[in-house]
């Protein structure tokens, strides 16, 4: 009987650590603009998470990845990106440097983070999880160079690596993206949204959304930096019909911005890359 319960015990203590094993939304991490946000909040879409260097033979992919960012935003899937100087010094300048080149160069609007340690120093505890399968639980995968590639799903388990010459559009990756979510009730298209950009995400003169009838709820768009400071009101009031709305942004400094909308108990919020 004593053997039976330790046993017992013995299975119960494992089955508990391994429900409180760390997922990718266990982690905190800084964005490039210095704002601490939980991973958490990427639950319920499918994510893939780049370290990304200025100076690489690989930069030219950050177009690759907006153009898939671009492509498959509408169906719950994200891009975040994690500069790193560890490969050969490629990415030797502070956040806001990384943010002007990336943004002015590459029109990028997807999410990136503050610089990282990825293999010298004091790894990111994030990109620890990312690489150690004791960790993961699923498999060992240090990266090599810049560029790499790990796949998340919307539950935040780790799903699959990919070096650097795999391109950001590969078949593996898009046919992986456009896989049924392992969340129940996550919608996989713009169906319920009553927001939305028809003139894309990345804008340089006007912004142009579409917007269903508001049910006779009124209707606040507004427009923010993205450390939070109110641009302006893009619309207030009440619509009957689907109505299209235009906001000039031409005086705007090339950047990310937030355009946050409210109707009744409804919120969305978008992400904005104003370029020049």
């Amino acid at each position: 009987m004593k053997k039976l319960f330790t046993l017992l015990f013995a299975f119960g203590l494992l089955a508990n650590t391994h429900a409180q094993a760390p997922t990718f939304h266990s982690y905190d991490a800084v964005t490039i603009l210095g704002d601490t946000i939980s991973l958490s909040q990427y639950y319920g879409k499918k994510v893939m998470v780049v370290n990304t260097a200025s100076y690489c033979g690989f930069t030219p992919q950050f177009e690759d990845l907006q153009q898939l960012y671009s492509a498959y935003r509408s169906q719950n899937f994200e891009v975040i990106g994690f500069p790193c100087n560890d490969f050969n010094g490629q990415d030797p300048n502070g956040d806001s440097a990384i943010l002007q080149f990336c943004t002015g160069n590459y029109h990028v609007s997807f999410q990136m983070m503050s610089k990282v340690e990825i293999v010298t120093g004091d790894t990111a505890p994030v990109y620890k999880w990312l690489q150690r399968a004791d960790l993961n639980g699923v498999a060992n995968k240090q990266v090599a160079w810049n560029f790499n590639k790990f796949l998340i799903d919307e539950a935040g388990h780790w799903v699959r690596h990919f070096g650097s010459n795999t391109l950001p559009g590969d078949t593996a990756i898009v046919n992986w993206i456009l896989t049924p979510s392992v969340v129940s009730g996550i919608a996989k298209n713009e169906q319920e949204k009553w927001m939305k950009l028809t003139s894309g995400n990345v804008v340089s003169s006007n912004l142009e959304l579409k917007v269903s009838a508001s049910n006779g709820n009124n209707m606040n768009i507004e427009l923010f930096s993205a450390t939070g400071q109110l641009i302006g009101q893009v619309f207030n009031g009440k619509t009957l019909d689907a109505q299209t709305i235009s906001y000039p942004v031409q005086d705007l400094p090339a950047g990310i911005y937030l355009l946050k909308a409210t109707r009744g108990s409804a919120a969305q919020t978008e992400r904005i890359s104003v370029v020049r």
